[in-house]
């Protein structure tokens, strides 16, 4: 019976969820870059756990088709990459995140990312190049601040640096997800609609104007959200 009730609890935390990314995405919708919607399922699974972060994730994918309209890539894109997402961060909330290894390896990666295509450039129209250059280095040092405090609270935190190392490490694990996010439609889109190799590699060098601004709304929205969110929602 006590099983029972939890199961509906969490089912009506689920829905209520649900609601509001719908209502998140709707709102921000207008401002290119700008979303919550990363950091809300990253919060509400990581306190619920993967399987309701899960359910939570592919009831968003399927029920925000009535706002924004039915879209074969856009459907698979979310089916795909927000289970993959809310299931990770299920199993991380249960087991933690504050291995040292973690985050200055997810950042490395990203780093790395970020410092060969900002001093290689991106070969597309001159008119844009300076702007993704500048985009790129912008969050190159984003990220570079959140590895150096990582070090700092590893070393001179005591018990409050410990949440703070734990907030460095999602936020590395998030922002790697929101670049895997563009990658995975950089596959799915010109599988889809059939692209040539060229049109496909127009297509990836063009998604820089979305991936970046996201990734960087990524690094802030849950670094400093994480924390007074994972409180509510403990709470809730």
């Amino acid at each position: 019976m006590r099983e029972g009730r939890e199961q509906i609890k969490n089912l009506a935390k689920s829905a209520a969820m649900v609601a509001l990314l719908i209502a998140v995405q709707f709102a921000l919708s207008v401002i290119p870059g700008v979303e919550l919607v990363t950091v809300l399922l990253l919060v509400f699974s990581y306190t619920a756990g993967a399987r309701w972060g899960m359910l939570t994730a592919t009831a968003f994918s399927l029920l925000r088709c009535i706002l924004f309209g039915f879209s074969p890539t856009a459907v698979t894109l979310y089916l795909i990459y927000y289970n993959v997402f809310a299931g990770t961060f299920g199993v991380l909330g249960k087991r933690g995140v504050r291995s040292f290894w973690v985050c200055p390896v997810v950042l490395a990666v990203l780093l790395l990312f970020c410092a060969y295509f900002a001093a290689t450039g991106i070969p597309t129209s001159v008119l844009y190049q300076r702007r993704i250059q500048v985009m790129l280095w912008g969050l190159f040092a984003l990220l570079c601040a959140v590895f150096v405090g990582y070090f700092f609270l590893l070393f001179y935190g005591k018990k409050r640096g410990e949440e703070w190392k734990e907030v460095a490490s999602v936020v590395a694990f998030a922002t790697l997800f929101t670049v895997c996010f563009t990658l995975l439609d950089d596959v799915i889109t010109p599988l889809f609609f059939r692209y040539t190799a060229d049109a496909a590699l127009a297509y990836f060098y063009a998604s820089f104007f979305a991936m970046i601004p996201q990734a960087v709304c990524t690094v802030v929205s849950v670094a400093t959200l994480f924390l007074p969110l994972r409180k509510i929602f403990k709470i809730a």
